[in-house]
């Protein structure tokens, strides 16, 4: 079922969703829109584009570091003109907050870097290496300052924050103007006091959820205890017509 295969982009059947059902949705959409919230420094962004070529790409890293190389990455790939990034995170309110960024086993690693505090429980050695104050807003109040009325597809990779970046979206979501949603969910979650559950009762009303496996995905037809795993898993909520 993929849990704890979720962290790698070519492995985890994130680039078969890309593909398969994110693509396939767009060809009937004149100018899709595509959401990475929590680009880092652009890898699935860059992807994104390749995957569905007219795609437009909004692009959001709160770091101010990593949004240089999130930058420097889509102007090398010549993307400027469809992808757009922007030095920002989003979350369930407009404000700023402390982001931490870690070390594994002593070595920077700039993919796990998180609002919500990681502890000391890991089994390998996760520690806080430095932290830095960014700006947050919601994503109602971003699209509606930047005209943007629809997300075709709108992906969620900020190491646990995902659910308050969906209560930023309250407007959105209610006005049905999300198509397709891909969350991360994992340990990061123990830490900002998140379950599925949560996700399943803010979701499954219109959206159809699914576990996404390395060539597939699978449906998730009813809530139960067992899906409370907190090892690194990639979930795809699709709204239904």
């Amino acid at each position: 079922m993929n849990y704890g295969g979720g962290g790698l982009i070519e492995s985890s059947g994130e680039r078969w969703v890309l593909s398969n059902v994110v693509r396939r949705k767009c060809e009937a959409v004149a100018a899709p829109v595509v959401f990475d919230v929590g680009a880092n420094v652009g890898d699935y962004a860059l992807m994104a584009r390749r995957e569905i070529p007219s795609a437009s790409v909004y692009a959001f890293e709160p770091s101010p570091r990593v949004h240089e190389q999130l930058a420097l990455s889509v102007e090398t790939a010549g993307e400027t003109a469809r992808v757009r990034t922007f030095c920002l995170g989003l979350s369930d309110a407009a404000k700023t907050v402390e982001l931490y960024s870690y070390t594994v086993e002593g070595q920077e690693v700039s993919l796990i870097s998180s609002i919500d505090k990681r502890l000391p429980t890991q089994a390998v050695a996760v520690e806080v290496s430095a932290s830095e104050r960014v700006s947050v807003e919601t994503l109602d109040g971003f699209c509606a300052r930047e005209g943007v009325s629809r997300i075709d597809f709108l992906k969620l990779d900020v190491e646990g924050h995902e659910l308050a970046v969906l209560r930023g979206a309250t407007r959105m979501l209610a006005a049905g103007a999300i198509s397709i949603i891909q969350f991360e969910f994992g340990p990061a979650n123990i830490y900002s006091r998140t379950f599925f559950y949560d996700f399943w009762s803010l979701l499954s009303d219109t959206y159809e959820l699914f576990r996404v496996v390395p060539n597939g995905v699978v449906p998730v037809h009813f809530y139960g205890e067992h899906l409370e795993i907190f090892l690194t898993t990639n979930y795809l909520a699709v709204r239904r017509r």
